[in-house]
């Protein structure tokens, strides 16, 4: 990982963590960088397990090492499909265990500081897979914790130690283990150090550069930071990325920009697709003949001949930053567009100080929850058992992951209309008092920032026009540049009132107690 060396005040004040993103269905998940061991396709064979969990997959070996493959569907509400030819397997290391979680598909490196992770709390029999979660741009990213994963029930935890010794042996007598990202660029698979990556990003609009030419394609804004971006195959003579999608559909863009940092100055290297994480031994890394006008660009090459993947070609982040081109690129950028630190940190810590972040949703009008307040969405569930007695805004009871759910359908309480469809609706899990309750809403529609100074109170013309319960819990507005108007819901009073621990008379006297108070 990439230690910032200057300046090492503001790194103290403000620290990163390091994640890998990964895609498994609609879901974006992460794990942390120390947590993770590498991540390879998924094994030719692998050996079933009598009896096992629907989670656990079966076992494969990873260089004389059994390793359970886990499937997270079970968990997620997804199914588990058969189809794994274009899956990855991301290993990770938990104490003595190694434990390989299936994914469909790679995402991103990314810096996160600790100000925007939300750890997430969770009931007594809750498995706690998800531990927190961090906001960017217009994603929610959730992060699985280690230590739960290789502690899901049913998986193997007995090594065989002769088996471990000698793989513990063969890697001493092949030299030191190391970890790269392999990448496609130009038809090409490289790979690049991890230590030597500060971060991966989607490949976004990029800001116009004076500096900008053939290989240079503009550059991004990193947290302040300018990132010039190179268009790396064309540096290296290659066919250039190209412009759209890889099929020229509206697909997802797999094009990466791979950030690299050399002191103060940062360069991004513009690459088709980022594969996975590889790990690799001192003995596998072959020497390279030195090419023309690339002299001590490439480490060496990867010999992966042994598991029949690609071999790499291994550039080297020292060399490449150091190279005349990109050197000047990357101080020229430094120079013109870098804001002065001090105003930097002002201006950084005020925004973030200031910003809220909140998720949108439809209940007859556009409302918004803040994203500390919610713990899940989940879709609304049909078969919602409602106990006799129960007020006529219980919708139900919800039998969430072995947990009984009081779920409230907010149109009743609100004395809205009928909502005509239920089958698109969702249910927000908020939490109070220790348990969990879910709120019926029309739609989820987006997650947005919001200025602090930028809520307004309801006006008293709009509030009068509102109903009694729900006057109460919508006290503040937001109206967004494109001229959206978001009511903003607070849960604390409605929650207050529906479980009567407010002070206040509760709306829900009426529901039998085991099911206000079961979790």
């Amino acid at each position: 990982m990439d230690r910032p060396s200057s300046p090492a005040a503001p790194a103290a004040q403000n620290p990163v963590q390091l994640y890998g993103s990964f895609h498994l269905g609609e879901f974006e998940l992460a794990l942390p960088i120390d947590a993770l061991q590498e991540v390879v396709t998924f094994p030719d064979a692998i050996a079933r397990m009598p009896l096992a969990p629907a989670h656990l997959l079966g076992m494969f070996t990873l260089r004389g090492l059994l390793i359970p493959i886990v499937h997270l569907g079970s968990f997620l509400g997804l199914p588990n499909g058969t189809d794994h030819s274009e899956a990855r397997i991301a290993v990770i290391a938990s104490g003595d265990m190694r434990l390989g979680v299936l994914f469909d598909r790679t995402g991103e490196i990314l810096r996160v500081s600790t100000g925007q992770i939300v750890p997430l709390r969770h009931g007594s029999e809750s498995l706690g897979l998800i531990e927190s979660a961090f906001h960017l741009g217009q994603r929610i990213l959730q992060v699985l914790s280690a230590d739960v994963l290789s502690r899901l029930p049913g998986l193997p935890h007995v090594l065989n130690p002769d088996l471990a010794q000698q793989a513990s042996q063969r890697r001493m007598a092949q030299g030191s283990r190391h970890q790269a990202i392999s990448f496609q660029v130009g038809g090409r698979p490289m790979a690049l150090p991890m230590e030597a990556i500060h971060e991966i990003v989607r490949f976004p609009v990029l800001e116009h550069s004076v500096l900008a030419d053939s290989r240079c394609r503009g550059w991004l804004q990193l947290r302040g930071r300018p990132v010039p971006v190179v268009d790396f195959a064309s540096f290296l003579g290659l066919e250039s990325c190209s412009t759209e999608a890889a099929d020229g559909s509206d697909s997802e863009d797999l094009r990466r920009v791979m950030v690299l940092r050399r002191d103060d100055s940062y360069l991004g290297l513009l690459v088709d697709e980022v594969d996975s994480i590889v790990a690799y031994l001192g003995a596998q890394l072959l020497p390279m003949p030195a090419i023309r006008g690339q002299a001590g660009l490439f480490a060496g090459c990867i010999s992966r001949c042994d598991t029949g993947a690609h071999d790499l070609i291994l550039v080297s982040a020292p060399a490449l930053l150091a190279e005349p081109y990109m050197a000047e690129l990357a101080k020229g950028h430094h120079d013109l567009y870098l804001v002065a630190d001090d105003e930097l940190r002002d201006v950084e810590t005020t925004r973030q100080r200031a910003r809220e972040t909140w998720v949108t949703f439809h209940l007859d009008r556009l409302m918004g929850l803040r994203i500390e307040q919610l713990c899940e969405v989940i879709d609304y569930d049909p078969t919602l058992v409602r106990p006799p007695g129960a007020p006529s805004h219980v919708r139900g009871v919800l039998n969430l992951r072995q947990t009984l759910i009081t779920v409230i359908d907010l149109r009743s309480l609100y004395s809205m209309k009928e909502a005509e469809d239920l089958a698109a609706s969702k249910i927000l899990i908020v939490e109070h008092g220790g348990y969990k309750y879910g709120l019926v809403v029309d739609a989820v529609q987006n997650i947005v920032n919001i200025e602090r100074a930028e809520k307004l109170r309801v006006p008293a013309m709009v509030a009068n026009q509102l109903d009694t319960e729900l006057r109460q819990d919508l006290r503040e507005i937001v109206d967004l540049p494109d001229q959206t108007t978001i009511m903003l819901l607070d849960s604390v009073p409605l929650m207050q009132r529906l479980t009567g621990n407010g002070g206040g008379s509760t709306v829900v006297a009426a529901l039998p107690e085991r099911v206000v108070g079961q979790a």
